[in-house]
């Protein structure tokens, strides 16, 4: 593990390395892929595509949706990528969590930050409102500041969605660590000028991270806490 150059006395009198902690969602706080990826293979069927099973999904989950089909759709069906999508929006929000979870120690580890003053806030490809149903439905939602939705801004690896969360939250970047598990939470985070730290339980595997030069890597959620917290 990386050393920080420097520690924050932080109010809550617990040493921190930072202050504050922006979130991806999907593969970082949930297990969400395979509701994901049903819905998704809903949508190819419905336009007359089967075949694909839903681990070939897994690797575009945390994609724009655009993106996603121009991959799983072929060429002759592209021109019906705007279709998908929108299927896919209106089939997708009540079958959100039939399957989904928390992924293990993110409650108690986010509880632990939360109650050492640490500020906890979400940057997600999903619109707002479908962040929120996910944190309601796993009573998390009152441990963020913020809960930042794509809504009509680019997507990542655009630090557009960073600089939000900053600038409504007057936060520091020298204060602030991105967390998630793709190559766009990486790029967004540097494109934004802040730290980054990778997860590899999610949809990237720790070679294809590390490739990326997040500041940190870390294999399970509880293992952010002894990067933030100096005791």
């Amino acid at each position: 593990m990386q050393h920080l150059q420097t520690t924050i006395y932080h109010e809550s009198r617990v040493l921190v390395a930072y202050a504050n902690i922006i979130f991806d969602f999907d593969g970082t706080i949930t297990d969400s892929k395979r509701d994901i990826a049903e819905a998704q293979l809903w949508v190819l069927a419905h336009l007359g595509v089967n075949g694909i099973s839903t681990e070939e999904i897994f690797p575009h989950i945390g994609k724009p949706l655009d993106e996603t089909f121009r991959v799983l759709l072929p060429s002759s069906l592209h021109h019906r990528i705007e279709e998908a999508s929108a299927l896919y929006s209106e089939y997708y929000p009540s079958r959100a969590l039939r399957t989904t979870t928390l992924f293990p120690g993110v409650r108690e580890t986010l509880k632990t930050l939360y109650e050492n003053g640490i500020r906890l806030a979400i940057a997600s490809t999903k619109k707002g409102h479908g962040i929120q149903r996910g944190t309601d439905h796993f009573g998390i939602t009152y441990l963020f500041d913020q809960l930042q939705g794509s809504d009509n801004i680019p997507f990542k690896p655009d630090p557009t969605i960073i600089e939000c969360i900053l600038r409504d939250q007057h936060w520091g970047r020298e204060d602030t660590l991105m967390v998630g598990d793709t190559d766009k939470d990486i790029l967004a985070a540097h494109n934004a000028g802040i730290d980054a730290c990778s997860v590899t339980y999610g949809a990237f595997a720790r070679p294809a991270l590390s490739d990326l030069r997040p500041r940190y890597l870390i294999d399970s959620f509880p293992d952010l806490l002894p990067i933030v917290l100096s005791q």
